[in-house]
């Protein structure tokens, strides 16, 4: 029998900060010494003594979950260098509140004067951390060029992998425009990628606004769709990718809105044409990081917890290495936000696609339904403009309902009672801060919720959706309103702090609205405290991030009116709660099959 012939296998490539997408030079290197970093050129200079060590978020090697879940059964590192230098083979590992740190391997170069690749392996007990390296310059003028970690394997062990992006998009025509540049540039007409001929990218255009001259690619592919949200176009996406005209294996889910580092995709990519048999079923997911902050981790998979949704991992800073060993550590996650989510399509059964809720949620329930295990590595991620940046009066009508569907249709233990002080929390807050439109919207939320599969299954997402937006706030600039727009005052606001007794007194007034009401506050758009409003008789409610704002206004009336339509919305509740989600969790296949979203989409 021949010997099957060892190939090397280029698992990850070092990468660099770029002013196309992140910047922040520690989630890739950290440089000691007289170190430049030539932006134009991606490359490296040292001088004599100057070191630079590569166990950070985008560089350093997962080794742990590459074992656990690929075929691979060794890694190496290749350096193209200039020069003389000390390459060290490092391993790092969080062991409770210390990091373990070994050098595990080391060897020196000098390639006088020429450009060479480099090649080493590790050879190490360790294996549960990060492999990582650095290179110290043993002369003044020693260049690193590029790098990348890999296995010496079989090309037998390789599967197949055929891959989809799947975008929905509305109206973010110049995020689409750049990665669509980006990725085309480095991986769809780079003959020297494995994703050359390989990767396709399906967008579902639901605003009708995309300039198709500036996509013109064969394996860009743009569908026209019914605005009918986040589900809608992901579900046309999905339904687009079962039909193409070519196999594909998987598809990733990504938001319109993201700033991409191209590599993710490769990444995953790799890992998924070296998955284990036993984890083929397994989902990829990406971190979302801050786009303001790039370093920031917003979320890393995430628990749904019946609606109290908890984000996994959040708030590391990225630069840090004890930050990014945290990562290692895998915990219980129940779905992956699809704002970069691959899904195996084996999955994907003609009576297996996503509920038509319009937007928030049906990435949680799909999740839920599907997820077996996800897999989540240092440097697969996507940068995602904060969602405190982005006010929307609409959300108070789809999270809570969503909320109660997702629950209903996967029998979550989502009781009436505990429904009922969750709503009572959401919607007081809502009055109590002069909102009185998100209240309504929260109240018709509930009641359309309560209407059953049916009224679901029949309405017309499109036109509710713009009934919805009609019936909320709208920002507008704070030189089009009323009220005067003071930004002392707004930091003022900032910085109260209640006092107990303030609270207490509060409280017993009803937030003052028993009293006289004259004051007028400027106070956030998001999440503003109860105690901002004391004695409020009209607010400036102001978003930060656009410097616009809307304006609310103090009403007995609409209270009393809102008071007495929640009473009889939480009456209906009582009585009928039970029934309405055990016809959800009954007849939930009716929304989710391809018949009834070929009808839905109108395709």
């Amino acid at each position: 029998m021949q010997e099957d012939k060892k190939k090397i296998l280029k698992l990850q490539n070092i990468i660099y900060p770029s002013t196309e997408n992140c910047t922040e030079e520690l989630l890739f290197f950290r440089r000691y010494g007289n170190v430049k970093y030539f932006f134009p050129d991606a490359y490296i200079v040292l001088n004599k003594d100057a070191d630079i060590c590569f166990d950070t978020y985008f560089n350093g090697f997962s080794i742990g979950k590459w074992l656990k879940y690929t075929l691979i059964s060794n890694v190496g590192v290749a350096i193209m260098v200039r020069g003389k230098f000390r390459l060290s083979l490092l391993y790092r590992e969080k062991q409770v509140n210390q990091i373990l740190s070994k050098t595990v391997g080391e060897k020196y170069i000098n390639t006088r004067g020429k450009l060479e690749t480099v090649f080493i392996k590790f050879d190490t007990e360790y294996d549960q951390g990060m492999y990582a390296f650095s290179i110290t310059s043993l002369k003044d003028g020693s260049e690193f060029h590029e790098g990348y970690y890999f296995s010496e394997e079989s090309e037998e062990r390789k599967k197949l992998v055929a891959l989809a992006i799947i975008i929905c998009t509305f109206k973010r025509e110049k995020y689409i425009y750049k990665n669509m540049k980006q990725i085309g540039k480095e991986l769809l007409e780079n003959p020297n990628s494995e994703l050359y001929h390989n990767l396709d990218i399906l967008i579902s255009d639901n605003g009708g606004t995309l300039d198709l001259s500036q996509l013109k690619h064969e394996h860009i592919h743009v569908y026209q769709n019914k605005n009918l949200g986040g589900s809608g176009g992901f579900t046309r996406g999905l339904i687009e990718a079962k039909r193409f005209h070519k196999k594909i294996t998987h598809v990733i889910l990504m938001d319109d809105d993201v700033v991409i580092q191209p590599e993710s995709i490769y990444r995953t990519y790799r890992l998924l044409t070296l998955l284990k048999p036993q984890y083929q079923d397994s989902y990829i997911g990406g971190a979302m990081l801050r786009t303001d902050n790039q370093w920031y981790q917003t979320e890393a998979g995430a628990v749904w917890n019946n609606g109290n949704l908890i984000s996994m991992k959040q708030g590391l800073d990225l630069r840090t290495l004890d930050a990014c060993l945290y990562n290692e550590f895998e915990e219980k996650a129940e779905f992956n936000a699809w704002w970069y989510c691959t899904i195996p399509m084996f999955l994907l059964g003609d009576d297996n696609l996503p509920l038509p809720i319009f937007i928030r949620g049906d990435d949680v329930e799909y999740g839920l339904r599907n997820m077996t295990r996800l897999i989540l590595v240092n440097g697969i991620c996507v940068w995602h403009e904060p969602f405190e940046f982005k006010y929307n009066s609409a959300m108070y009508y789809y999270i809570f309902r969503n909320r109660l569907i997702d629950n209903a249709v996967r029998n979550l233990s989502y009781d009436r009672l505990k429904f009922i002080k969750d709503f009572r929390m959401e919607f007081f807050h809502e009055v109590f801060t002069l909102r009185y439109k998100n209240a309504w919207l929260l109240l018709q939320g509930i009641d359309d919720f309560m209407k059953g599969i049916d009224w679901l299954k029949n309405q017309d997402g499109e036109e509710l959706n713009q009934w919805v937006i009609e019936h909320g706030y709208r920002l507008q600039y704070v030189d089009e309103l009323d009220i005067a727009f003071s930004y002392p005052e707004y930091e003022k606001t900032l910085q109260f702090c209640e006092s107990r007794k303030q609270q207490l007194r509060r409280k017993l007034t009803l937030n003052g609205f028993l009293g006289k009401v004259t004051r007028t506050v400027i106070v956030p758009v998001i999440n503003p405290h109860i105690a901002y409003f004391h004695h409020a008789s009209r607010a400036l409610n102001y978003d930060i991030t656009s410097k616009k704002g809307f304006e609310t206004y103090y009403s007995r009336k609409e209270m009393i009116a809102l008071g007495k339509a929640y009473m009889k919305l939480v009456q209906k509740t009582r009585k009928y709660y039970d029934k309405v989600c055990k016809e959800y969790e009954k007849r939930k296949d009716e929304i989710m099959s391809i018949e009834f979203w070929k009808e839905y989409l109108g395709i």
